[in-house]
């Protein structure tokens, strides 16, 4: 046994290969006594330094390193203000809450608006709870605010673009912000229990949806904050954009009860992909087609991450002119 130990450890110091921190094999012990052809071993171990040497070559683990220490970092800086984060939490909770006993009071004694009944509705709200919940962002009440005060200067000092910094923050009030919110959001499921639950099936398409409408999110309330480069009233460009959110995005009433070309054109815009699109995978997408949204919110991605491109560039040479 401990021969075979002993080989195999010499054949992964031979081959270059990452060894245990305990200098043990990378093979479990359990497997050990069975006879296993050196081809296999090696094309196992070729297989994950190829893979290995791809994923750093690229820059792709640097990135997510990272983006995890960040991440790791700003989460302890949140939870020193994490009042004000539950405080935002229950804010983001009372608008769709409203709208949902609105629409319950509108189909109530067995009524239908458009083919949808008061089960239906409820789980739509209750969707649109969770995807505002879940897709949260608030870039600028950090980077907005370090842009103002100059503290962005240390940032942009540093060996890698900001936007890491950026996205650790994001990832750091997502991860505080879920420590209530989803807490909530089961206590709302079990407080108003649906009669009919949403499908596997739709289930997983949902949690897609709204990972790609927590990035099409961010990357929109990211593009409003670095006006900050030009102008002090960000936050209220900022609160306008979540106002277009909250009136064309579904959470008044789903798009499909907006009549006329206003309706129409909303189903092209990102905000259906923000919040809309993603609740109405729950219960069944009406109006459009699933690929229809997927290729809206994808679309909408490449759009804003090439404008977020070029405003930063133009904001940090306005940074720079002004002595930043």
């Amino acid at each position: 046994m401990k021969s075979m130990e002993r080989s195999l450890y010499e054949f992964q110091a031979r081959e270059s290969l990452p060894l245990q921190p305990d200098c043990s094999p990378t093979i479990p012990s359990l497997i050990l006594p069975l006879k296993i052809h050196p081809s296999i071993v090696r094309l196992n171990n070729y297989t994950n330094r190829r893979w290995y040497k791809l994923m750093n070559s690229s820059g792709v683990l640097n990135s997510l390193r990272l983006i995890k220490g960040y991440a790791v970092w700003k989460t302890m800086d949140v939870f020193s203000w994490r009042s004000f984060m539950y405080l935002l939490v229950f804010s983001q909770i009372i608008t769709p809450l409203v709208s949902l006993l609105v629409w319950q009071a509108v189909t109530a004694q067995e009524q239908t608006v458009n083919d949808w009944s008061s089960a239906e509705f409820l789980i739509y709200y209750l969707a649109i709870i969770m995807v505002r919940q879940l897709t949260v962002s608030y870039e600028h009440h950090m980077l907005g605010m370090n842009i103002y005060s100059g503290e962005i200067t240390s940032l942009l000092l540093k060996p890698h673009h900001l936007l890491y910094s950026v996205i650790g923050e994001n990832l750091a009030v997502k991860i505080v912000s879920y420590t209530v919110s989803i807490p909530l959001i089961i206590l709302l499921w079990i407080s108003f229990s649906p009669t009919s639950l949403p499908s596997l099936s739709n289930i997983m398409l949902f949690i897609l949806t709204v990972i790609n409408a927590s990035i099409l999110r961010f990357l929109w309330l990211y593009l409003l904050t670095l006006t900050a480069f030009w102008t002090e009233k960000t936050h209220s460009l900022v609160n306008a954009g979540e106002v277009v959110i909250f009136l064309i995005g579904g959470e008044v009433a789903p798009l499909f009860l907006i009549n006329g070309v206003f309706g129409e054109i909303a189903y092209y815009l990102p905000f259906y992909g923000m919040l809309g699109f993603p609740a109405e995978t729950l219960i069944g997408i009406k109006g459009v087609s699933l690929s229809h949204g997927l290729l809206l919110q994808y679309g909408w991605m490449f759009i804003l991450l090439l404008l977020c491109t070029w405003v930063y560039k133009k904001g940090i040479k306005r940074y720079s002119a002004l002595g930043g």
